[in-house]
């Protein structure tokens, strides 16, 4: 494969680590690497490009008359959520990066600047996402946001409208059931497996969902990733029934006993 592309060894075997951590592909000892049994249905790439949804804003998008907030954390309890355990070296790594920021900080840093975030910082998204996750967007296409409440507060209010019934995982993360509640939208609660949502289970509750929250990489809480014939599945029935898929990828970049499914 090197040879017949002519790029580097290292290359072709990174390509295919990839392609076994996503689930595509499998490997079978003294024959070689093959499709994964389990995917159907592979979409092509399509002749033209896609048309950009466009959708009225919803008469929701407005200020709701609540909003759910975590809970403060302020002290070392066990078990609690959203903190990321780190060594001293990571520590000391992401000190001086700090401090390197900061010497180059400039007097446009200190001012205004585009609401949907510093084009610098979304360029760089744009770019990571082009290399590890083969998404092709532009700077104007992502908005920084001050956390997961605050993006799943936009995503409810652009694309959803009260009365609206949307997929949320049983178990899930209750502060997006709660949000949902408080826009007068219906989560209709999917179990998860050991594959993650099960997609024949949501198309039974709410074929006519208008959108899913979901946390493929690492699902909340019991920490399963989605299965790539799960996602095929998904993609199938957002595309088939125009739903929207919401992605909360927290933590998808900790890889401890095996490789994240990207």
């Amino acid at each position: 494969m090197a040879s017949k592309l002519g790029v580097a060894r290292a290359s072709v075997v990174s390509a295919y680590e990839h392609l076994l951590a996503e689930g595509y592909v499998e490997s079978r000892q003294g024959s070689g690497t093959f499709i994964a049994s389990s995917l159907t249905g592979l979409a092509s790439r399509p002749r033209q490009a896609p048309r950009a949804i466009r959708r009225a804003v919803p008469t929701s998008a407005q200020a709701f008359p609540e909003f759910e907030r975590p809970a403060v954390q302020s002290d070392a309890r066990p078990f609690n959520t959203g903190r990321t355990l780190i060594d001293a070296h990571t520590a000391e790594t992401w000190r001086k990066l700090t401090h390197r920021a900061v010497r180059s900080l400039g007097m446009n840093d200190l001012g205004y600047t585009d609401p949907a975030g510093l084009v610098e910082l979304r360029a760089s998204i744009c770019d990571y996402l082009r290399v590890a996750r083969g998404v092709r967007c532009e700077p104007e296409q992502v908005v920084i946001t001050a956390g997961t409440q605050h993006a799943i507060d936009l995503a409810i209010r652009v694309l959803l409208v009260a009365g609206d019934d949307v997929w949320v995982e049983d178990p899930g993360y209750p502060l997006t059931h709660a949000q949902l509640l408080l826009a007068k939208v219906r989560p209709r609660a999917i179990p998860v497996d050991a594959q993650g949502l099960m997609v024949d289970a949501g198309r039974c509750a709410a074929p006519r969902a208008r959108a899913v929250f979901v946390t493929p990489s690492h699902q909340f809480p019991t920490g399963v990733p989605l299965s790539m014939a799960r996602r095929m599945e998904l993609l199938a029935w957002a595309r088939k029934s125009g739903a929207f898929i919401v992605e909360d990828d927290y933590t998808s970049e900790f890889r401890y006993a095996r490789r994240s499914r990207a």
